[in-house]
Order: structure tokens, then sequence, then C-alpha cells
């Protein structure tokens, strides 16, 4: 039967069937004869292997055919002719060393047999019941029983009402092989070529023709699973498991069923991951040969454990492990066995006899393999097999618990729950991506570097598990993961997007390197944004952050958030410093019912929230106000003019109101300006990629620019009177007011 999963190493047992002295040289009943060839006799068989399991035994029935094929010689002397002639008075076969209750017989007739114990079988002697001459043929009877060993014997004979097992030969040098199975069992074999039939329940397995008995052999396995025993366990973390157990072997039920009852909730509680089968698993007792070199073995798609009898608890444990550690949480056969073993050494050291770890091997052992390398043979059929596997065995398990140990049973909770979660290992400001395929060796070493907080797992990596070509890939690795370190603190808190993560994730060293540096040049970006946002007390907006964080694809498009905030910022220093500046008459008339410096508040305002396209909006409204006020302020002057004199004196009256407050305006701005830097110039620097070197404090208003009325027309003012009177004269094109409107006697008359 094709076996599939995870399996624990058990005793090396190579079932070597094929006995070379099966056929043993028959005792010469002369010197002759003895001094003659040994191959003049000749066995077949006619062998019935029948299975009695209310006696918990094989019944073995054997015809054997004897034949004596030894002609006789004739010998001419000068006295005439002498014939020598050959004749047997016993055969030997080898039989099965655990046989007992061994008979001959001819018709009615008691055979003499004699049993002597060989290296892996018996000799069987028995007697003819007359000398054997040439050409002269005897058929024997011969029987015996192969009684079932106990459970954990060194039999390889089990005979139980739920199991059977046993190994059927030929005898002779050939002939024909029955096994008889009663029904009630589903019977499978292994080895040479067999038929099987099933009439009436009894199954029939048969082998005819055999030509050379040594070269023949048959695993009889035969299973009763409705008559395994049942225990079930359903625990408080969700497990569901069905403990089956041969009815004569109480202690492995026991032992099993005790184990995993206070063990699984202790595994539950160091992985950190909730029970991930869905229905029952069933723990199957099973004859330790029968695993084929193995101890265990867990079939995830059938939901199976198969457990040998043998009663290894760090075994019990460990398949009970695989629920978890298999191909659905990490693909690579090591990292598998070796948390199995880890975990289950783990468990033990709480519930039973602890203090369990890996023997001592290394990489330049003999029967070393890189752990990438290790990969499941099948079955263990060699001495070359059984070395490597328990090297890969001991390794893996050497190798994870130095992972475990660095990284601390939290830390690989965590580990272990990304990897269940199908995570990325990088995890930026938001919840970590998800990746579409299982965690294999490159994403488990990440996980353990970025969740698990891992100090030497490369160190490990590179001593057990990666071949020469895969210690390159970790050389790049390491350079562009320093290179991404720097990037996370040059971040000072903004983590990198998935468009720099994934590369890394993906092993994509020479992507994920390149686009660290766009990254980097986003990050310069912020931090000159920062500078001119604190020179003119700005708030720095969070649209640029969130571009670099929840960017997937493309930097170009963060860069160009970044070169649009810092040109902004430029354009809000340069408002600032235009409204600084005292204006004109014509201007405040212009300005009359708006409020540029309301629009730059706005714009202000906007920016540090992040609404860029709002503030963009209000710098725009702000200098269309001034832009527009100078021919505004004209066209009112007009407009009174010709209204009349009474509409002069309401003008005036709005216009030095108007001064007033700009020359109060000015006054406190006066102070804050002198010595400072314009806030459009360090703006416009910074913009350029040359900061400046000493910032100005933020707190500091830009100086005013200089701004001459006489840019403007000035209206005539009216003389003081009883009554308002006013006159409107020509603008003047050029030259000065005479006097400063700031010098105007607020309480006086105009002039």
């Amino acid at each position: 039967m094709r076996r599939s999963g995870s399996r624990r190493i058990g005793p090396f047992l190579v079932a070597t069937l094929a006995v070379a002295a099966m056929l043993l040289r028959p005792a010469a009943a002369t010197p002759a004869a003895a001094a003659a060839t040994d191959d003049g006799l000749a066995l077949t068989s006619s062998t019935t292997y029948t299975l009695v399991p209310e006696k918990s035994l094989v019944h073995v029935a054997i015809v054997l055919t004897a034949k004596n094929t030894k002609p006789n010689v004739d010998r001419q002397t000068p006295n005439g002719t002498i014939t020598t002639r050959y004749f047997f008075q016993s055969a030997s076969i080898a039989i099965q060393s655990e046989a007992t209750a061994v008979a001959a017989s001819f018709g009615k007739q008691h055979l003499g047999t004699q049993v002597t114990p060989a290296d892996g079988y018996a000799r069987l002697t028995v007697d003819f019941p007359a000398d054997l001459y040439f050409d002269q043929t005897v058929a024997l009877s011969l029987t015996f029983d192969l009684p079932g060993g106990a459970p954990r014997s060194d039999s390889d004979v089990r005979v139980g009402s739920a199991f059977a097992t046993f190994y059927a030969w030929a005898f002779g040098d050939g002939g024909d092989v029955q096994v008889v199975v009663p029904g009630g069992y589903d019977v499978q074999t292994s080895g040479s070529p067999t038929q099987e039939s099933v009439d009436g329940g009894v199954t029939t397995v048969k082998a005819s023709g055999i030509a050379d008995a040594t070269d023949w052999y048959s695993i009889i396995v035969a299973d009763r699973h409705d008559a395994l025993t049942q225990d079930r366990l359903d625990l408080p973390g969700g497990e569901h498991l069905v403990i089956r157990a041969w009815p004569e072997d109480t202690e492995w039920e026991t032992r099993v069923s005790g184990l995993l009852r206070v063990g699984l909730p202790v595994l539950v509680d160091k992985l950190g991951l909730d029970w991930p089968v869905k229905g029952d698993i069933e723990v199957t007792e099973v004859h330790t040969p029968l695993l084929e070199g193995y101890a265990g073995i867990y079939h995830p798609t059938e939901n199976l454990i198969e457990i040998s009898e043998d009663l290894d608890e760090l075994t019990i444990v460990h398949e009970a492990s695989h629920a978890w550690f298999n191909e659905n949480l990490f693909v690579g056969r090591w990292i598998d066995e070796g948390l199995a073993d880890e975990y289950a050494s783990r468990v033990l050291d709480q519930v039973s006899n602890g203090g369990l770890g890996p023997d001592s091997v290394g990489p330049t052992d003999a029967a070393a393999v890189r752990l990438n390398d290790w990969t499941f043979p099948g079955r263990i059929a060699d001495e070359a097999t059984q070395a490597r596997e328990t090297y890969g065995y001991e390794a893996a398990w050497t190798a994870v618990r130095a992972l475990v140990t660095t990284v601390g049973e939290p830390g690989m909770r965590d580990v272990l729950a990304a990897a269940s979660k199908k995570q990325t290992a990088y995890v930026g400001a938001g919840p970590a991506e998800t990746v579409p395929t299982v965690a294999d060796w490159k994403r488990f070493l990440d996980l353990l570097d970025e969740r698990g907080h891992a100090t030497t797992a490369d160190d490990v990596f590179r001593r057990w598990v990666v071949t020469d070509d895969q210690a390159k890939l970790l050389d790049a690795r390491a350079a562009a993961r320093a290179a991404y370190a720097t990037l996370v603190a040059d971040g000072d808190g903004w983590l990198p997007g998935w468009v720099v993560r994934k590369p890394m994730g993906d092993w994509d060293f020479g992507t994920a390197t390149s686009r660290i540096a766009e990254a980097e040049k986003v990050l310069d970006l912020r931090d000159r944004i920062h500078v001119v946002a604190a020179h003119l007390g700005l708030e720095t907006p969070d649209a640029l952050r969130k571009a670099y964080e929840g960017e997937k694809t493309d930097l170009a498009t963060v860069e160009a958030v970044g070169t649009r905030e810092l040109a902004l910022a430029a354009s809000i220093g340069a408002a600032g410093d235009r409204a600084s500046v005292e204006r004109p008459p014509l201007t405040l008339i212009g300005l009359l019912g708006s409020d540029p410096d309301a629009k730059l508040a706005d714009a202000r305002s906007a920016f540090s929230a992040g609404r860029l396209d709002a503030a963009d909006a209000d710098l725009a409204a702000m200098n269309a106000l001034l832009d527009g006020a100078v021919e505004s302020g004209r066209e009112r002057v007009a407009i009174v003019g010709i209204s009349g004199a009474g509409l002069l004196a309401v003008g005036g009256v709005a216009v030095f109101g108007a001064r007033r407050g700009r020359r109060r305006l000015a006054a406190r701005r006066a102070a804050a300006a002198r010595a400072s830097t314009p806030a459009a110039a360090v703006a416009t620097d910074l913009a350029s990629g040359s900061p400046s070197a000493s910032p100005v404090d933020a707190s500091a208003s830009p100086a005013t620019e200089s701004a001459s009325p006489a840019a403007e027309s000035a209206p005539r003012e009216a003389p003081a009177g009883p009554e308002p009177y006013a006159t409107l004269g020509d603008p003047r094109p050029t030259g000065d007011v005479p006097g400063d409107p700031a010098d105007v006697d607020e309480g006086g008359d105009g002039t």
C-alpha cells in the first residue's frame, strides 16, 4: 500500500524475506553418498497457510514431495562391475523461526523431525519413511503453527481479532502456495505476485508454479477495522480524536489516549493556533514493520494517524502535532518535521518524562544532506536510506530547536499565526497583506526575522538548510534587508508601502533595492516639506504619508504628491509675504467687501488638513482679489465722483477706516518681520532641493515687501467743513502721494 504524509523514523526494519538457505542439502545415507554432490534430491511443495484468529495463530500445512535424481554409477573392475547406488534418508528445508508444534507424517506413519535455529530462520530436518533410491518419489505431510507474537515482541507475526500479519514462504525448490483468511478481514499483500479471490467471505491468496523458493515471499496483512477498540476524545479546544487499538493491547490504548488527552491542550496553547482539522482524526495502532522503517505516519488527506505498537511518547505527540505541521502550513519537509519534534518535546517537558532532544549530528557527517534537499524516500529499504533519514530528522530538529530558542515561544506564536493566515512577513501601516501560496523556507526565514525578531536565523539556515546556490541568494537578501532597515529607520514612523514590501517578500531583491532608493527620495521630500511647513507655522499634511504607506505599484505617483505639497507650501509662503505688504489706498478701496487675508487663512488650514485642491483654490482666490483690487478701486472712485459730494464723504470715511485697520495690522507685523527671512524664499530653496541651512523660526513673520502708493492714482481728499464736500480730479499717473497715509490725522478733515 502506498503511504503518504509525515513519518517519524523508527527502528531499522528491512523485510528481507528471501532467505538464502531455504533449501538445505539432504542428508546422505552412506559415506559414498556423502562424498557425492548434494543436488540429487528434488523437493517440491504445496503449502497452505490458514489464519486462525480464535487461536491467535497461523496454521501451516505442507505436502512435500521428494524425488531422488541422483543416478546409480557403474564402475568396471577386473573382478566385474561395481554399482554405486545413492539414496536419501531425510531432507531439510528452511521454515519460519517462529514455528511451533512441528510435525511430519507419511500416511498414518509419524516421521521424525529435528528443528535447528539459524540466523533469521529455522532448519527443519524430516526423516523419510524409508531410504529413497534413484528415481523414487515420496510425498510427506508437514505441519507447524506460527503463533501470534505479543505486542512489542520481536516476533514478526501478529494474530488478533482485529489485525493479523505474517510472512508466507515457499519451501523446497518451489511449488505452489495458498493463504486462506476467514471472512471479515480486509486482506492486503505485498512482495511477490499473487492472485486473490473471495468466496463466501473467505479470502484466498494464491501463487502457482514458483520456480525458485528462495526468491518468493508474500507479506499478508489482514485488517478487521470494525473490531478495533474505540476511545473517543473530545477536548475543550475542539480537538476530536478516536483512538483505535487492537483489543489484545489495552496498554497501547491507555497510554496513547491518556497522553493525547493531557498533551494536546498544552500543544494548542504553545502553538497559539486553533485546531485545524474538521471532523475526527483517527489514531490507529499498527504493527511496526508495516510502517516501512518509520514509527508513525500522518495522512492529512485521510485524517488518519498510524502509530506503531512500540509506545514511543515522542512519536505519539509528534504525529498529533502534524495536524498543524503539514503542507497546509509550511512547504518543506524539514520545517514540518523539525517543528513536530521540537514542540512534541516541549509538551513532554510539561506532561511526562521530558528532557528529550536531537542526537548530535553535523553538516559534515557522511550521511549529511542539506535540509532543503532532504526528500521523502518512500520507504527505508537499505542502510544508506536509514542513515540519510536518521541524519535528516536529527538535523531538522537541531535547526528548528535553535530557531525556536532564539525567537521564543511568544515570537513563534506570531510566526505560526502569520503562516497560517498566509500573511506577508513584511508588514506595513495597515493590516498585513495575504499571499496566495503556503509559506516555503524563504517566507519561513522572513517570518522568523520580521515577526519573530530572530537574531541568528540566517546563520542557522546557512549551517543546516541551504545549498551553495541558495547561500548566494542569502547574500543578496542580506544586502536588501540592510537597505530596507535603513529605509524603515529613515521613515521615523512612516512604513514602506506594498510597492516596496512585496518584492522583499518575493525575494526579488533587484526590484526591492531600486524601489527602496525611490522611497528614500520621497522621505527626503517629506523632510523638506516639514522644514517649510514649520517655518510657516503650518501643520504638515498627511497626504504624502498616506500615499507613501498605501502605494502598491508606482512610487512616481507618491513623489508627485510630495512635489505638489512642497510647491503648495512655497505658494503659501509667497502669498503670506504678499499679504503682509502695506496696501495703497486704491487697493484698499478695491478690496472693500472682500477679505484676501481670510482666503490665505483658509488656504493654510486646507493645506494642514491635507486638502490640497482646496488650498490651491483658496490661494487662487486670494491672488485674484489682490490682482484686481487696483482696477476695482479706480472704478469705485470714478463711481463716487459721478454720484456727487455726499457719496465722497461716505467713501472717505470708508477709506480712512480701512487705512486705520491697515496701519494697526502693519504695526503688529512690523516687529515680527524685522530681520526675518521671507517665507517664499525658504520654500523656493527647499523646492529646488536646497533647503536653508538655518531655517528661520516659524513664528517670525516675513519681511514686508516695498510697495509704493505712487503705483496707484490717489484721490484728492476734501477739506473739512460743515457738510461733506468733494470734487473728483484726475488720478495722478506718477509720483508720490503727498504725505504717508499712515501720517494722516485720523481725526482731521480730508485735504
